[in-house]
């Protein structure tokens, strides 16, 4: 039987059974379609359509597909084929993939272990309409991400739905060429991460509910560092002012309740005509990793955010006090009074600047009498609070 009427029929079969997903049929079929979908992935031939038919499903250990290019993973629809991984006995992820020119598409994997779809090591990535969660809401003990490419080349993340991760619901790692479109973030701790990556895209999302929107990291001691150029645009990063729920340790874990955008140690990143909305601790950071007073060995690392270009956003503060949960949050209720920012930038500097007062190229143009920006002179223990813009009227870095 080929593998469409064998799907097919099977499709038939479970439709008969919904409703009654505790009795030992449907978990024979769902065995059934478990072993049915692995053999595909292990005998799939390049072009290959993998369907995973409507219905909701429990499987028990992770989905593979290793070394096999030009595969699509395609189910009903993001709402009408369900994965759940709530009886995960053994593995971390939903979906592993390392392979080239992978579609994943109009499927949800949920309550796993680990990462919901894990993507390493492969050129040309599509996830599109698919949706990750944790269906117990908010925990520490989530997976960390929903969507997880790393160190990837060629991504294309489009109309998905990322929830309750403890990490990033979306999150895009050491990879170059990224773009991350039409998503929908909420209820993470970051609601979608660049980290260490190499051109990306991030734009027309909606980032919700997350503690924070979006963050834009580099970090040390990587394979990949020094990650660059990012653009950051026409998204909406609205009320952002969640629990931080991330396990202790992670670097996410400094992110504060309230927070729209951070740009931590990032360069070359444009961030314009978004509505940045709601947020009690502030709308956008720029920091350097000194901030997160941790170390780093990697000789080859830069630690600041340079040719940063913030331009044509819409603001708007919620009123309410800054976290008092996280020292990003302490810090702006000690500097500001209470006051929540719409940008903070932490003023750390080289030692060498040659008296160049913007050294890093930080361009701010943003208008309106009300908006509040902030340069904390963090290096020295907030001695010299500047709230002049003047200083950061510089031409666009990213264009």
């Amino acid at each position: 039987m080929n593998q469409y009427l064998r799907l097919l029929l099977l499709s038939g079969m479970l439709s008969v059974c919904l409703g009654c997903s505790n009795t030992p049929e449907s978990i024979d079929l769902a065995e059934d379609l478990y072993a049915r979908i692995q053999e595909e992935l292990i005998m799939a031939r390049p072009g290959d359509v993998i369907e995973i038919p409507a219905g909701e499903y429990r499987f028990d250990r992770p989905l593979s597909l290793d070394g096999i290019s030009g595969i699509t993973i395609r189910g009903a629809g993001m709402d009408k084929t369900i994965l759940s991984f709530l009886d995960q006995k053994t593995g971390a992820e939903g979906l592993k993939v390392t392979a080239d020119s992978v579609t994943i598409e109009d499927l949800t994997i949920q309550d796993t272990n680990g990462d919901c779809i894990k993507l390493q090591d492969c050129t040309g990535v599509t996830l599109r309409r698919v949706k990750t969660t944790w269906t117990g809401g908010a925990k520490g003990s989530n997976g960390g991400y929903g969507l997880y490419p790393v160190a990837c080349t060629n991504v294309l993340i489009e109309a998905c739905e990322a929830s309750y991760a403890s990490d990033a619901g979306i999150y895009v790692g050491q990879s170059r060429n990224v773009v991350v479109r039409d998503c929908y973030a909420h209820h993470n701790v970051a609601g979608i991460e660049i980290e260490n990556c190499v051109n990306s895209e991030v734009y027309n999302n909606r980032a919700e509910e997350n503690t924070g929107g979006i963050l834009v990291f580099d970090l040390p001691d990587l394979p990949m560092v020094n990650g660059h150029t990012t653009k950051v645009h026409h998204n909406q990063i609205i009320g952002n002012n969640h629990k931080n729920f991330a396990p202790k340790g992670n670097i996410v874990g400094i992110v504060p309740p309230g927070t729209g955008i951070i740009l931590l140690a990032a360069k070359k990143v444009a961030v314009y005509e978004n509505e940045i909305r709601d947020h009690k601790t502030f709308g956008t950071a720029i920091a350097s990793y000194q901030m997160t007073q941790k170390p780093w060995e990697n000789e080859e690392y830069d630690p600041f955010s340079y040719d940063i270009t913030i331009r044509d956003n819409t603001y708007e503060r919620k009123k309410a006090l800054p976290d008092l949960s996280s020292d990003f949050g302490k810090m702006v209720n000690l500097v500001f009074k209470g006051r929540p920012q719409d940008i903070l930038y932490d003023g750390i500097l080289p030692d060498t600047t040659d008296g160049n007062p913007n050294p890093l190229n930080i361009c701010i143009d943003q208008s309106g009498d009300d908006l509040r920006f902030g340069n904390v002179d963090a290096a020295n223990d907030f001695d010299n609070v500047q709230t002049d813009l003047a200083p950061y009227a510089c031409e666009e870095m990213v264009q």
